[in-house]
């Protein structure tokens, strides 16, 4: 009998370890993965330390980068902040969201969010500062922030504002992590800060070294001092963004939860400056993004297949097990996060669309300026459906900015522009910025990378334009854009702003009269 009873215990406790191994085993190999979404406000794909900014100081997305992919092509589905976090989230282009494809427009619960279908299947979900937005939340809109995202953790901020936004984004995520803890689920959190959206402290960089005479001004900008110096205060919040990470990905390695823990870090949309945030050009669409996810990804890659941000919704959803909506037209690129090539991965991946109606009510009616892009190989072709407006807005309509020419952000920037526009060198500059478009433009980036030489027109390049705007014209319709047939429902939504929603609910052209010119 002792002898049964003896092989009975050992019986019992190689069952136990082999559960334990079991239970182990899965923690490192099928264990579902932890996600933890970085997203700044305003920032161009060249704006970090690896990608083309000496002058800037982000260690935290070198880390990603290096450890992880680097993106040289990722670029957002629309170059204005609530359409393309509508985008991301739901993986679909902003015109087929509706309202949810504008700027104070909101995202009708119709449309199914990445982070919900996450929760429903047993993640927790949580945030820290800017989700979604500006724009409705409620009715037939998600219920604020907490119904897109999760739970709200904000209630931790720094010692002194004066600099930046107050709150401390790190220690927020660090009591996330505690609370996620005690729920023993994989996470998704989303890190949106408000950098480096305006306004600026003016000399904030300067003051923080980043030296103004180090910055490289685009060439579609005015080389001048108060320019230099509003870039430098641009960068600098950059750097804000990116120490916050950094604290971050600390954090997670701490805490022994960095291996499992898929990190992506990119922005909603270009620089806020002219020609830049709200327009088509590289500086209003491409975006940075680096990747990493412990052993489970090959480090230190550099890939050069097209991403769209509408593919990140896809890519999350799979690497959690989760079922991808019938209707999302994003395309998850797991298999690029899988791969251990660098370079072009997925041949497929050739070229990415984008896309802008409505960015601020800027326009007598509120009406948009509805513009397509395709980016493909080196050249960028883009068609402006409406070229007889302006497309930064109108120079004397003040909307609901305040100000003319309201689809560019004020700041030091727009101030100096339009106050020396007839001055030589800088009567181009604006023109570029602030003018009228032709309803084509063709640029070679290769040659051209500022987009300033527009092609459009020249009969050399005719065949390359039809080629794009055939393959352009056919993707809108295939994934149903309504200005392939005609029809233009953005004049109609409402622009979620006090008198400006009555205004859209009035015909056009009972909304606003021009005013004369000063």
């Amino acid at each position: 009998m002792k002898r049964l009873k003896h092989s009975g215990i050992t019986v019992i406790i190689l069952v136990g370890m082999i559960m334990i191994w079991l239970s182990s085993s899965k923690k490192t190999t099928g264990e579902l993965p932890n996600i933890l979404f970085c997203i700044s406000d305003d920032q161009s794909w060249i704006h970090t330390s690896i990608t083309g900014t000496p002058d800037i100081n982000t260690p935290g997305f070198e880390r990603v980068a290096r450890e992880g992919i680097l993106f040289k092509n990722a670029y957002c589905s629309a170059p204005s902040c609530a359409p393309s976090r509508a985008s991301i989230l739901t993986g679909r282009h902003i015109y087929d969201l509706k309202e949810g494809g504008l700027l104070f427009g909101g995202i009708r619960k119709e449309f199914a969010l990445f982070s919900n279908l996450l929760q429903q299947n047993g993640y927790n979900v949580g945030y820290t500062a800017k989700v979604y937005g500006p724009g409705k939340m409620d009715g037939d809109t998600y219920w604020g922030e907490e119904e897109i995202m999760g739970q709200e953790h904000m209630k931790y901020q720094m010692k002194s504002s004066e600099e930046v936004g107050p709150y401390d984004y790190a220690r927020n995520f660090k009591d996330f992590l505690k609370q996620n803890r005690k729920t023993g689920k994989p996470f998704m959190f989303w890190y949106g800060a408000y950098e480096p959206h305006r306004p600026f402290d003016r000399n904030i960089g300067a003051l923080n070294d980043v030296n103004p005479d180090s910055v490289k001004v685009p060439a579609f900008l005015t080389d001048v001092d108060e320019i230099r110096t509003d870039i430098a205060d641009y960068l600098y919040e950059i750097e804000w963004f990116d120490s916050h990470l950094l604290k971050m990905i600390n954090l997670l390695e701490k805490r022994g939860e960095l291996d499992n823990t898929i990190i992506i870090v990119t922005s909603d949309n270009g620089m806020p400056f002219p020609r830049a945030k709200a327009t088509l050009y590289e500086y209003g669409t491409h975006m940075p993004l680096a990747i990493m996810w412990g052993n489970r990804i090959k480090g230190g890659r550099i890939v050069d297949d097209f991403i769209n941000s509408i593919d990140f919704a896809p890519t999350l959803l799979e690497a959690a097990g989760v079922d991808i909506p019938a209707k999302v037209t994003g395309k998850s690129f797991m298999d690029i996060l899988e791969s251990s090539e660098e370079g072009t991965i997925d041949p497929e991946r050739d070229m990415v669309v984008t896309a802008i109606e409505r960015h601020t009510y800027c326009r007598p009616g509120g009406l948009p300026y509805p513009s397509r892009a395709i980016r493909k190989g080196n050249w960028t072709y883009i068609v402006n459906f409406e070229p007889d407006r302006y497309p930064a807005g109108h120079p004397t309509f003040i909307g609901h900015t305040g100000q003319a020419y309201g689809d560019i952000d004020g700041g030091i920037t727009k101030e100096y522009m339009i106050s020396n526009k007839d001055q030589p060198g800088i009567s181009e500059m604006f023109a570029l910025g602030f003018g009228k478009r032709p309803f084509e433009e063709l640029y070679d980036i290769s040659t051209d990378h500022y987009q300033i030489n527009n092609m459009a027109m020249d009969p050399s390049y005719a065949a390359i334009k039809g080629e794009l705007k055939a393959e352009l014209f056919e993707y809108l319709t295939k994934t149903g854009d309504p200005r392939m047939s005609n029809e233009s429902p953005w004049d109609y939504y409402p622009y979620y702003v006090g008198e400006y929603e009555e205004k859209t609910k009035l015909p056009i052209d009972q909304r606003d009269t021009i005013p004369e010119w000063n």
